[in-house]
């Protein structure tokens, strides 16, 4: 609000959203997301020189500039997770990687800030689920829809007579 010029966060805002949406979007590439990943980290250093227009009382140019901190770290978080993870699984579409890979059902991205203040990406094992849990993620649509998953946590066993 005290500045006298800066970059206008509506503005930014809108170079976020096309960003994300061309090179981050659901059907991705390790050259899209290292695009947008330098967008992001170009409309980083944009931000922190950001200006809302008006006084303190309601503001939406303020509460705009405020929001893009915060937009900015969850679009990078998206974007290094996404490169990082080499398989297309769900909404996440790896043009590069092509279909599931069992590998990755194994593991876990997990994004953190790191000492430097930069985004720490990691691969991480994920603990084997409970085995009930187990049973129905590997289960075919017509044994869960006929019951015959037992879903109770503490049956050993993987099916089970509804009758």
């Amino acid at each position: 609000l005290n500045r006298e010029s800066g970059e206008n966060p509506y503005l930014l805002h809108d170079r976020l959203m096309e960003s994300m949406g061309e090179h981050v979007g659901i059907v991705r590439s390790a050259e899209l997301l290292e695009e947008g990943i330098r967008q992001i980290e170009e409309l980083k250093g944009l931000a922190s020189n950001v200006k809302a227009h008006g006084a303190s009382q309601y503001n939406p140019g303020w509460h705009e500039a405020i929001s893009l901190h915060s937009l900015l770290i969850t679009s990078e978080a998206v974007a290094r997770a996404a490169l990082m993870r080499e398989e297309s699984r769900g909404a996440h579409t790896r043009l590069d990687f092509e279909g599931e890979r069992e590998e990755w059902s194994h593991y876990k991205v997990i994004v953190s800030k790191a000492a430097d203040g930069t985004m720490d990406v990691v691969k991480e094992r994920r603990p084997e689920p409970p085995g009930h849990l187990e049973r129905i993620a590997r289960a075919s649509l017509e044994d869960l829809e006929a019951g015959k998953i037992d879903e109770t946590p503490d049956s050993e066993g993987a099916e089970h007579d509804p009758a």
